[in-house]
């Protein structure tokens, strides 16, 4: 199906054109059994697949990326859309296990600013993440104006502080036990003593939430999207190993995520919309210093059946 991704009102599915030139195709069957949603078919082998079911089509491309004779064209991809991958790019697995191991949360950054050229980079790498049932509904919003960066700082350390004073509260607690699960609460409570040490930072002048970083990204999207979280910190998982083999450095915005669920201060104040909700964040700048060596970390704890 393809998504009229044009407005922030629900997005509206039309059926979209899936045609295989029967000159070029060469029957390998491919298309068909790579299609996700089974939307293209055929009776027998020497048949030339069939769109027989356009309105389950994600428009994921997957017909047009494995077809070895360039037969399928698609609506929701113009000429150009497909490009053959270029592997003397792909990393290796050791080259990869490298990056990973390598990659480490920065919380000390130089006064550089990050590009706008840098920061396209990066959200690039985050656009080709991918998103439940191909929606590609993540949005973001860049913040590097220090007014703005220090809003979201002091709106993030206060909301935290409140909640500590609430959480030690007898009835403030019990309110609390109306609106969260036990498991929200208990997390809560396990975290006063970061909690506290974020109150003390801050108002010691320090900034425990975005470590003077010169760079926020927020993603956000439409609640009423499939696995809204999940397709936000994928997202900006990719945007920080993009950032890390940059030379960029960077962490999680869990602390400001954690206070954009309960206060609606900060999304009002990038402008997101009052449908859509904060799932991810991610801090931006140039690193202080340089990690040179990657930690052990724990072991791998897998049940085979």
């Amino acid at each position: 199906m393809k998504l009229n991704r044009g407005s922030e009102k629900e997005s509206v599915y039309t059926m979209p054109k899936i045609k295989i030139d029967t000159d070029k195709c060469v029957r390998c069957g491919d298309c068909v059994r790579v299609c996700p949603a089974s939307v293209l078919v055929r009776t027998d082998a020497t048949e030339t697949p069939n769109a027989a079911q356009p309105e389950l089509c994600i428009s994921c491309g997957h017909c047009l990326a494995i077809c070895p004779a360039d037969a399928v064209t698609h609506e929701s991809f113009s000429d150009g859309s497909v490009t053959p991958v270029d592997m003397t790019l792909v990393p290796s697995y050791a080259q990869t296990l490298e990056l990973l191991r390598s990659r480490r949360s920065v919380r000390l950054f130089t006064d550089a600013p990050v590009s706008r050229e840098d920061v396209g980079r990066v959200l690039e790498a985050a656009r080709l993440a991918p998103t439940a049932h191909n929606l590609q509904e993540v949005r973001y919003v860049v913040a590097q104006d220090k007014t703005l960066l220090a809003a979201i700082a002091k709106t993030t350390a206060a909301y935290f502080t409140g909640l500590a004073k609430q959480l030690r509260n007898p009835v403030a607690r019990g309110l609390y036990r109306l609106a969260l699960t036990r498991s929200e609460i208990d997390s809560a409570t396990h975290m006063l003593p970061d909690f506290d040490y974020v109150a003390r930072e801050f108002n010691a002048g320090r900034d425990p939430i975005l470590h003077n970083a010169p760079c926020v990204i927020i993603a956000h999207s439409r609640r009423s999207v499939n696995f809204p979280e999940a397709n936000a910190s994928i997202a900006l998982h990719n945007a920080a190993l993009a950032a890390h083999a940059m030379g960029l450095g960077g962490f999680m915005l869990g602390y400001v995520t954690g206070a954009c669920k309960r206060d609606l201060t900060i999304p009002r104040l990038l402008g997101i919309p009052s449908s859509h909700e904060v799932y991810a964040g991610l801090a931006l700048g140039h690193p202080a210093n340089n990690f040179t060596k990657w930690i052990r970390r724990k072991p791998l704890e897998v049940r085979w059946q």
